[in-house]
């Protein structure tokens, strides 16, 4: 099991590597809930391809490496080697770290690395707490739009479940700085 405390190493971890990376999954529930609600195996992220080889010196620097590879995956070259972009990586302690690779377009599209992508809303990001620590993370809406289209493990059911309940007036207020940057930049053309 992967504790509150490795959660955030991993994301301090990745923050001095220079990652840019939004936290999904079960620590991205919780880290929208401001409260851990279960135990959790892995920290589940979202990370930039453009910040893979940084990814890849962190793992190297820390004793992960490539675990699993989700059928999902698409390939892609990352100096001079073949490289998944949706994978586990673990470590010889049990910490496993399991990454989806995205890029964000000029237009602010976002651009899913891997088969059968989710269907992400605009709104995709904001910021959450794991312990004490506030990390990025992967709104509400889209929370629960990358949680369809398969059979959801009733541990990620009850996940889902505790986000309905939490209501839209506290992810508005989280999102409304974003939406009037967007609204800002639709304006500027």
């Amino acid at each position: 099991m992967l504790s509150a405390e490795q959660a955030v190493e991993l994301c301090e971890a990745l923050e001095g590597a220079r990652v840019r990376y939004w936290v999904m999954g079960g620590w991205g529930v919780d880290a929208l809930l401001g409260r851990e609600t279960r135990s959790h195996k892995d920290l589940d992220i979202l990370a930039l391809i453009d910040d893979l080889p940084q990814l890849r010196r962190l793992f190297g620097d820390n004793g992960f490496a490539l675990s699993h590879v989700w059928e999902e995956s698409q390939w892609t070259e990352s100096a001079g080697e073949r490289w998944p972009t949706a994978f586990v990586a673990s470590d010889a302690i049990g910490r496993e770290i399991d990454v989806h690779l995205i890029e964000i377009l000029s237009d602010g599209l976002i651009l899913q690395h891997y088969d059968n992508p989710w269907s992400l809303p605009e709104s995709f990001a904001t910021t959450g707490t794991i312990g004490t620590k506030a990390v990025p993370c992967v709104s509400r809406a889209a929370q629960l739009k990358m949680h369809t289209g398969y059979v959801v493990p009733k541990e990620q059911e009850l996940d889902l479940e505790r986000l309905q309940a939490r209501g839209t007036a506290w992810l508005t207020r989280l999102q409304r700085p974003r939406r009037a940057r967007l609204e800002r930049r639709r304006e500027r053309g």
